[in-house]
């Protein structure tokens, strides 16, 4: 990869030292990114356009009830 994009790109690439060999799983990471491409599925809430903190709410409990409505039946 290096190399292709040393010679196609004519750019160098740094590899950070931080990155490690295997993957790692983020428990807590992955459920709230899980849940948020859940909610990004229902239109009203794929953009912030609500107003007031109390009607999002609503609409992401009513979103929420829908997605254990869908799994019970």
């Amino acid at each position: 990869m290096e190399e292709f994009v040393k010679n196609v790109c004519e750019k160098t690439i740094e590899i950070s030292e931080r990155i490690s060999e295997k993957w790692q799983i983020l428990p807590k990471r992955w459920v709230v990114e899980r849940t948020f491409s859940w909610l990004n599925g229902y239109r009203r809430l794929a953009k912030d356009f609500e107003i007031s903190i109390s009607s999002a709410e609503n609409y992401v409990m009513i979103a929420h009830s829908m997605l254990l409505l869908k799994r019970l039946a």
